[in-house]
Protein backbone atom coordinates (compact mmCIF):
# COMPACT_ATOMS: atom_id res chain seq x y z
CA UNK A 1 0.00 0.00 0.00
CA UNK A 2 1.08 3.57 -0.73
CA UNK A 3 0.14 6.62 1.33
CA UNK A 4 0.51 9.91 -0.53
CA UNK A 5 0.59 13.29 1.18
CA UNK A 6 2.13 16.74 1.23
CA UNK A 7 4.60 18.32 0.77
CA UNK A 8 5.39 16.87 -2.67
CA UNK A 9 4.64 13.87 -4.87
CA UNK A 10 6.46 13.59 -8.20
CA UNK A 11 4.79 12.82 -11.51
CA UNK A 12 7.05 9.75 -11.76
CA UNK A 13 5.60 8.39 -8.53
CA UNK A 14 2.01 9.12 -9.49
CA UNK A 15 2.25 7.68 -13.01
CA UNK A 16 4.03 4.57 -11.71
CA UNK A 17 1.33 3.89 -9.12
CA UNK A 18 -1.33 4.27 -11.81
CA UNK A 19 0.51 1.94 -14.19
CA UNK A 20 1.19 -0.85 -11.69
CA UNK A 21 -2.26 -0.52 -10.05
CA UNK A 22 -0.75 -0.38 -6.59
CA UNK A 23 -3.26 0.26 -3.79
CA UNK A 24 -3.20 3.92 -2.68
CA UNK A 25 -4.89 5.04 0.52
CA UNK A 26 -7.88 7.27 -0.16
CA UNK A 27 -7.12 10.52 1.70
CA UNK A 28 -7.51 14.24 0.96
CA UNK A 29 -4.34 14.36 -1.13
CA UNK A 30 -4.93 11.23 -3.24
CA UNK A 31 -8.59 12.10 -3.82
CA UNK A 32 -7.55 15.38 -5.44
CA UNK A 33 -5.38 13.64 -8.07
CA UNK A 34 -8.14 13.67 -10.65
CA UNK A 35 -5.94 13.51 -13.75
CA UNK A 36 -4.87 9.91 -13.02
CA UNK A 37 -6.76 6.69 -12.37
CA UNK A 38 -5.22 5.68 -9.05
CA UNK A 39 -6.29 2.45 -7.36
CA UNK A 40 -7.76 4.11 -4.24
CA UNK A 41 -8.62 1.96 -1.20
CA UNK A 42 -10.12 2.92 2.14
CA UNK A 43 -8.42 0.75 4.74
CA UNK A 44 -4.88 0.18 6.04
CA UNK A 45 -3.63 -3.33 6.78
CA UNK A 46 -1.02 -3.41 9.56
CA UNK A 47 0.52 -6.56 8.12
CA UNK A 48 0.86 -5.16 4.59
CA UNK A 49 3.89 -3.49 3.04
CA UNK A 50 3.40 0.27 3.45
CA UNK A 51 5.27 3.06 1.69
CA UNK A 52 4.71 6.79 2.02
CA UNK A 53 6.36 9.68 0.24
CA UNK A 54 5.85 11.89 3.30
CA UNK A 55 6.67 12.00 6.99
CA UNK A 56 3.08 13.21 7.49
CA UNK A 57 1.88 9.60 7.19
CA UNK A 58 3.67 8.57 10.37
CA UNK A 59 1.01 10.04 12.66
CA UNK A 60 -1.74 8.41 10.60
CA UNK A 61 -0.14 4.96 10.79
CA UNK A 62 0.49 5.22 14.52
CA UNK A 63 -3.09 6.35 15.10
CA UNK A 64 -4.82 3.76 12.90
CA UNK A 65 -2.55 0.78 13.55
CA UNK A 66 -1.57 0.90 17.24
CA UNK A 67 0.29 -2.19 18.32
CA UNK A 68 0.87 -3.39 14.76
CA UNK A 69 4.20 -4.59 13.37
CA UNK A 70 4.63 -1.57 11.14
CA UNK A 71 3.74 0.92 13.90
CA UNK A 72 6.29 -0.64 16.25
CA UNK A 73 9.00 -0.48 13.57
CA UNK A 74 8.16 3.14 12.69
CA UNK A 75 8.25 4.29 16.33
CA UNK A 76 11.57 2.57 16.96
CA UNK A 77 13.20 4.08 13.89
CA UNK A 78 11.73 7.57 14.20
CA UNK A 79 12.83 8.19 17.78
CA UNK A 80 16.55 8.81 17.45
CA UNK A 81 17.24 8.08 21.11
CA UNK A 82 15.46 4.70 21.06
CA UNK A 83 17.20 4.02 17.75
CA UNK A 84 20.59 4.48 19.46
CA UNK A 85 19.56 2.37 22.45
CA UNK A 86 18.57 -0.54 20.24
CA UNK A 87 21.90 -0.36 18.40
CA UNK A 88 24.00 -0.10 21.59
CA UNK A 89 24.93 -3.81 21.60
CA UNK A 90 26.21 -3.43 18.02
CA UNK A 91 28.09 -0.16 18.74
CA UNK A 92 28.90 -0.38 22.48
CA UNK A 93 31.50 2.43 22.45
CA UNK A 94 29.29 5.05 20.81
CA UNK A 95 28.44 7.87 23.24
CA UNK A 96 25.02 9.55 23.17
CA UNK A 97 22.60 11.16 25.62
CA UNK A 98 19.20 12.78 25.82
CA UNK A 99 18.73 16.48 26.67
CA UNK A 100 15.69 18.76 26.95
CA UNK A 101 15.67 22.49 26.12
CA UNK A 102 15.20 23.37 29.79
CA UNK A 103 18.67 21.91 30.47
CA UNK A 104 20.51 23.81 27.73
CA UNK A 105 21.86 26.38 30.18
CA UNK A 106 22.76 23.90 32.92
CA UNK A 107 26.18 22.33 33.46
CA UNK A 108 25.58 19.06 31.60
CA UNK A 109 28.36 16.55 30.95
CA UNK A 110 28.41 16.83 27.16
CA UNK A 111 31.00 15.30 24.82
CA UNK A 112 33.74 17.68 23.75
CA UNK A 113 32.57 17.60 20.10
CA UNK A 114 29.06 16.52 19.20
CA UNK A 115 25.99 16.72 16.99
CA UNK A 116 22.71 17.85 18.54
CA UNK A 117 19.36 17.23 16.83
CA UNK A 118 15.69 16.71 17.70
CA UNK A 119 14.95 13.21 18.94
CA UNK A 120 12.10 13.22 16.41
CA UNK A 121 13.20 15.25 13.39
CA UNK A 122 13.06 15.80 9.66
CA UNK A 123 15.65 16.84 7.04
CA UNK A 124 18.42 18.87 8.74
CA UNK A 125 16.05 21.02 10.78
CA UNK A 126 17.38 21.64 14.27
CA UNK A 127 20.63 19.81 13.53
CA UNK A 128 23.82 21.53 14.69
CA UNK A 129 27.47 20.57 14.90
CA UNK A 130 29.29 21.68 18.04
CA UNK A 131 33.10 21.69 18.04
CA UNK A 132 33.80 23.78 21.17
CA UNK A 133 32.19 25.38 24.21
CA UNK A 134 32.00 28.69 22.33
CA UNK A 135 30.13 26.89 19.56
CA UNK A 136 27.68 25.52 22.10
CA UNK A 137 26.81 29.02 23.33
CA UNK A 138 25.97 30.11 19.76
CA UNK A 139 24.05 26.92 18.99
CA UNK A 140 21.90 27.27 22.11
CA UNK A 141 20.82 30.74 21.00
CA UNK A 142 19.93 29.44 17.51
CA UNK A 143 18.04 26.44 18.86
CA UNK A 144 15.87 28.53 21.17
CA UNK A 145 14.66 30.55 18.18
CA UNK A 146 14.22 27.45 16.00
CA UNK A 147 12.15 25.67 18.63
CA UNK A 148 9.48 28.35 18.44
CA UNK A 149 9.36 28.01 14.66
CA UNK A 150 9.14 24.19 14.80
CA UNK A 151 6.17 24.33 17.16
CA UNK A 152 4.33 26.63 14.75
CA UNK A 153 4.97 24.63 11.58
CA UNK A 154 5.28 20.90 12.29
CA UNK A 155 3.28 18.21 14.11
CA UNK A 156 5.10 16.48 16.97
CA UNK A 157 5.11 13.19 15.05
CA UNK A 158 7.26 14.79 12.30
CA UNK A 159 9.50 17.19 14.21
CA UNK A 160 9.42 17.52 17.99
CA UNK A 161 11.42 20.28 19.72
CA UNK A 162 10.62 18.93 23.18
CA UNK A 163 13.65 16.64 23.36
CA UNK A 164 17.05 16.47 21.68
CA UNK A 165 19.75 13.85 21.35
CA UNK A 166 23.44 14.61 21.68
CA UNK A 167 25.76 12.24 19.81
CA UNK A 168 29.52 12.15 19.68
CA UNK A 169 30.91 13.48 16.41
CA UNK A 170 31.76 10.68 13.99
CA UNK A 171 34.59 11.34 11.55
CA UNK A 172 34.18 10.01 8.04
CA UNK A 173 32.15 10.31 4.85
CA UNK A 174 28.38 10.57 5.04
CA UNK A 175 26.10 8.52 2.81
CA UNK A 176 22.38 7.86 2.45
CA UNK A 177 20.84 4.59 1.29
CA UNK A 178 17.41 3.88 -0.14
CA UNK A 179 16.65 0.28 0.84
CA UNK A 180 13.78 -2.03 1.53
CA UNK A 181 13.96 -5.10 3.74
CA UNK A 182 12.19 -7.99 2.02
CA UNK A 183 9.77 -10.49 3.55
CA UNK A 184 12.71 -12.46 4.97
CA UNK A 185 14.47 -9.36 6.35
CA UNK A 186 17.20 -9.20 3.69
CA UNK A 187 18.17 -5.64 2.66
CA UNK A 188 17.66 -4.69 -1.01
CA UNK A 189 19.60 -1.53 -1.85
CA UNK A 190 17.97 0.65 -4.53
CA UNK A 191 20.43 3.54 -4.45
CA UNK A 192 23.48 4.85 -2.60
CA UNK A 193 23.99 8.59 -2.27
CA UNK A 194 27.12 10.33 -1.06
CA UNK A 195 26.43 13.49 0.93
CA UNK A 196 29.10 16.13 0.24
CA UNK A 197 29.30 19.34 2.26
CA UNK A 198 30.47 22.86 1.42
CA UNK A 199 32.77 23.00 4.48
CA UNK A 200 33.27 21.50 7.93
CA UNK A 201 30.40 23.52 9.44
CA UNK A 202 27.84 22.62 6.78
CA UNK A 203 25.02 20.30 7.93
CA UNK A 204 22.56 21.07 5.12
CA UNK A 205 20.85 18.68 2.71
CA UNK A 206 21.72 20.80 -0.33
CA UNK A 207 23.27 18.05 -2.46
CA UNK A 208 23.48 14.26 -2.75
CA UNK A 209 25.44 12.48 -5.46
CA UNK A 210 25.73 8.97 -6.86
CA UNK A 211 27.96 7.27 -9.42
CA UNK A 212 29.30 3.92 -10.50
CA UNK A 213 32.35 4.46 -8.29
CA UNK A 214 30.21 5.27 -5.23
CA UNK A 215 27.97 2.23 -5.66
CA UNK A 216 30.77 -0.24 -6.40
CA UNK A 217 32.92 0.97 -3.49
CA UNK A 218 30.12 0.68 -0.93
CA UNK A 219 27.50 -1.84 -2.04
CA UNK A 220 28.98 -4.88 -0.27
CA UNK A 221 29.97 -3.17 2.98
CA UNK A 222 26.65 -1.30 3.25
CA UNK A 223 24.69 -4.49 2.58
CA UNK A 224 26.54 -6.22 5.43
CA UNK A 225 25.92 -3.28 7.78
CA UNK A 226 22.22 -3.18 6.88
CA UNK A 227 21.90 -6.90 7.58
CA UNK A 228 23.04 -6.22 11.14
CA UNK A 229 20.72 -3.22 11.52
CA UNK A 230 17.80 -5.19 10.12
CA UNK A 231 18.37 -7.99 12.63
CA UNK A 232 18.66 -5.54 15.54
CA UNK A 233 15.36 -3.88 14.62
CA UNK A 234 13.53 -6.92 13.23
CA UNK A 235 12.84 -5.12 9.93
CA UNK A 236 10.83 -7.03 7.35
CA UNK A 237 8.68 -5.86 4.42
CA UNK A 238 9.86 -2.37 5.25
CA UNK A 239 11.22 0.57 3.19
CA UNK A 240 13.70 3.03 4.69
CA UNK A 241 16.03 5.91 3.92
CA UNK A 242 19.08 5.26 6.08
CA UNK A 243 21.90 7.72 6.71
CA UNK A 244 25.31 6.31 7.63
CA UNK A 245 28.88 7.46 8.09
CA UNK A 246 31.72 5.36 6.76
CA UNK A 247 34.61 6.03 9.12
CA UNK A 248 38.13 6.40 7.84
CA UNK A 249 38.91 2.90 9.10
CA UNK A 250 36.02 1.43 7.11
CA UNK A 251 33.47 0.88 9.89
CA UNK A 252 29.90 1.87 8.94
CA UNK A 253 28.01 3.73 11.68
CA UNK A 254 24.29 4.45 11.16
CA UNK A 255 23.19 8.04 11.78
CA UNK A 256 19.42 7.57 11.52
CA UNK A 257 16.67 5.54 9.89
CA UNK A 258 13.82 7.38 8.19
CA UNK A 259 11.04 4.79 8.23
CA UNK A 260 8.42 3.85 5.66
CA UNK A 261 9.94 5.95 2.87
CA UNK A 262 12.97 6.55 0.66
CA UNK A 263 14.66 9.94 0.11
CA UNK A 264 12.19 12.73 0.88
CA UNK A 265 10.49 15.14 -1.51
CA UNK A 266 10.65 12.30 -4.08
CA UNK A 267 14.38 12.93 -4.50
CA UNK A 268 14.59 9.14 -4.43
CA UNK A 269 13.75 9.46 -8.15
CA UNK A 270 17.47 9.99 -8.72
CA UNK A 271 17.71 6.19 -8.94
CA UNK A 272 15.51 6.37 -12.05
CA UNK A 273 17.45 9.18 -13.73
CA UNK A 274 20.86 7.66 -12.94
CA UNK A 275 20.25 3.91 -13.20
CA UNK A 276 16.77 3.33 -14.61
CA UNK A 277 15.56 1.94 -11.26
CA UNK A 278 11.92 2.78 -10.50
CA UNK A 279 11.99 2.49 -6.71
CA UNK A 280 8.20 2.46 -6.33
CA UNK A 281 7.78 -0.50 -8.67
CA UNK A 282 10.78 -2.30 -7.19
CA UNK A 283 9.38 -2.03 -3.66
CA UNK A 284 5.81 -2.94 -4.64
CA UNK A 285 6.82 -5.99 -6.69
CA UNK A 286 9.84 -7.05 -4.61
CA UNK A 287 12.27 -6.51 -7.48
CA UNK A 288 16.03 -6.53 -6.87
CA UNK A 289 18.45 -4.48 -9.00
CA UNK A 290 21.13 -6.36 -10.91
CA UNK A 291 23.86 -3.87 -10.03
CA UNK A 292 26.51 -5.62 -12.12
CA UNK A 293 24.38 -5.26 -15.23
CA UNK A 294 23.22 -1.72 -14.37
CA UNK A 295 26.73 -0.35 -13.81
CA UNK A 296 28.57 -2.03 -16.67
CA UNK A 297 27.86 0.78 -19.14
CA UNK A 298 28.42 3.61 -16.65
CA UNK A 299 31.60 5.68 -16.74
CA UNK A 300 32.97 8.46 -14.57
CA UNK A 301 29.88 10.67 -14.61
CA UNK A 302 28.20 11.83 -11.40
CA UNK A 303 24.44 12.08 -10.94
CA UNK A 304 22.94 14.30 -8.28
CA UNK A 305 19.91 16.01 -6.86
CA UNK A 306 20.19 19.54 -5.49
CA UNK A 307 17.67 21.18 -3.18
CA UNK A 308 17.32 24.95 -3.60
CA UNK A 309 16.37 26.37 -0.22
CA UNK A 310 14.22 29.44 0.23
CA UNK A 311 16.06 31.81 2.63
CA UNK A 312 14.30 31.60 6.00
CA UNK A 313 14.79 35.23 7.04
CA UNK A 314 12.62 36.74 4.31
CA UNK A 315 8.94 37.42 3.62
CA UNK A 316 8.21 34.63 1.12
CA UNK A 317 4.98 36.23 -0.04
CA UNK A 318 6.81 39.27 -1.42
CA UNK A 319 9.46 37.60 -3.56
CA UNK A 320 9.88 35.47 -6.67
CA UNK A 321 12.83 33.46 -7.96
CA UNK A 322 14.57 33.71 -11.31
CA UNK A 323 14.35 30.05 -12.27
CA UNK A 324 15.93 30.53 -15.69
CA UNK A 325 19.01 32.15 -14.17
CA UNK A 326 19.18 29.37 -11.57
CA UNK A 327 19.01 26.67 -14.25
CA UNK A 328 22.08 28.15 -15.93
CA UNK A 329 24.15 27.06 -12.90
CA UNK A 330 23.84 23.42 -14.02
CA UNK A 331 25.55 21.92 -17.06
CA UNK A 332 23.05 19.09 -17.73
CA UNK A 333 19.65 19.09 -16.09
CA UNK A 334 17.78 15.76 -16.20
CA UNK A 335 14.67 17.07 -14.45
CA UNK A 336 13.77 20.44 -12.92
CA UNK A 337 10.95 20.65 -10.39
CA UNK A 338 9.67 24.09 -9.45
CA UNK A 339 8.35 24.28 -5.88
CA UNK A 340 5.97 26.89 -4.46
CA UNK A 341 8.38 28.83 -2.25
CA UNK A 342 5.48 30.65 -0.54
CA UNK A 343 4.31 27.37 0.99
CA UNK A 344 7.51 25.31 1.17
CA UNK A 345 11.11 25.72 2.39
CA UNK A 346 12.37 25.08 -1.18
CA UNK A 347 11.87 26.81 -4.51
CA UNK A 348 13.27 24.04 -6.74
CA UNK A 349 14.70 20.53 -6.89
CA UNK A 350 17.22 19.80 -9.62
CA UNK A 351 18.26 16.38 -10.93
CA UNK A 352 21.46 16.56 -12.96
CA UNK A 353 24.51 14.88 -14.41
CA UNK A 354 28.07 16.16 -14.58
CA UNK A 355 31.61 15.02 -15.26
CA UNK A 356 33.04 17.97 -13.31
CA UNK A 357 33.95 17.96 -9.62
CA UNK A 358 34.13 21.76 -9.84
CA UNK A 359 30.43 21.85 -10.71
CA UNK A 360 29.62 19.87 -7.57
CA UNK A 361 31.63 22.34 -5.49
CA UNK A 362 29.87 25.30 -7.13
CA UNK A 363 26.43 23.85 -6.41
CA UNK A 364 27.31 23.37 -2.76
CA UNK A 365 28.32 27.03 -2.46
CA UNK A 366 25.42 28.58 -4.40
CA UNK A 367 23.71 31.44 -2.54
CA UNK A 368 20.03 31.04 -3.29
CA UNK A 369 19.25 34.62 -2.25
CA UNK A 370 21.11 35.77 -5.36
CA UNK A 371 18.21 34.43 -7.48
CA UNK A 372 15.49 36.42 -5.74
CA UNK A 373 13.57 38.87 -7.91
Amino acid sequence: MFILDEPYVSDLALKTLEAIRAPVLRNDFASKVESLDLNLVDGIDGDAKIYSNSENAIGLVLQRLPGSRVAAQVELCKNKYEFRRRLQPVYPDFRFMRIVPEDFDLEVDLPERFIIKPTVGFLSMGVHKVESRDDWEKVKTSLKAEIKDFRRNFPESVLSPSEFIVEELIEGEEFAIDVYFDDEGAPVILNIFKHPFADKDDVSDRLYVTSREIVEANLAIFTAALEGIGRAFGLKSFPAHIEVIRENGGRVVPVEINPMRFAGWCTTDLAYFAYGINVYEHFHRGLKPDWGEILKDKGGETYYFAMAETPSNIDRSRIAFDHEAFKRCFSRILDYRQIDHRQRPLFAIVFGRTESKDEIDRILKLKTQEFIR
